[in-house]
């Protein structure tokens, strides 16, 4: 008797103490992509990224462009800002994708933009896994017509790839 009522004890306390992990949702992070619309071909997500630093940080020269270091807010390493744009992802071959921005000033009124390595949360998978979207870091220029920027070398993974700072 005493074993049976041990087992229960232990068996409650276990139920008790035991919870289901929650589901993280997207808006727990600060870089994250939303499917806008999506067909066999093509994505389109809205992203955020927080991203760039203060001046203080690199002392001006974080960046070399245009033949000089220089700093440029809102650009590069760091947490400092939060930014976003609308992106047209096209699959090139596997796991490998290209971004193309829809809305060409979101990110900068420069002529490029010095991305760093982001992993942007998507959500979850048909079998309830993690999926993550992952930029390497990149200088990208605008195109000369379309005046958008292309980021290259996307990819998807089930958990971030870059730690985002």
């Amino acid at each position: 008797m005493k074993k049976n009522i041990f087992i229960a004890l232990c068996l409650i306390l276990t139920l008790c103490t035991c919870h289901k992990a929650e589901k993280t949702s997207i808006e727990s992070y600060e870089s994250a992509a939303v499917l806008l619309d999506s067909d066999a071909k093509e994505s389109n997500y809205s992203i955020i990224i927080a991203l760039g630093h203060h001046i203080s940080e690199c002392g001006g020269k974080c960046i070399y462009v245009y033949g000089r270091w220089t700093h440029f807010d809102c650009m590069s390493y760091g947490n400092a800002c939060a930014a976003s744009t609308i992106v047209r992802l096209v699959q090139n071959s596997g796991n490998d994708y290209t971004a193309t921005t829809l809305d060409s000033t979101a990110l900068t009124n420069e002529d490029f933009f010095n991305m760093p390595s982001r992993s942007l949360f998507v959500g979850y998978d048909d079998k309830n896994n993690e999926v993550w979207l992952n930029i390497p870091a990149q200088l990208v220029f605008r195109d000369s017509t379309t005046r958008q920027f292309a980021f290259n070398g996307l990819y998807y993974t089930p958990s971030a790839a870059y730690e985002n700072e």
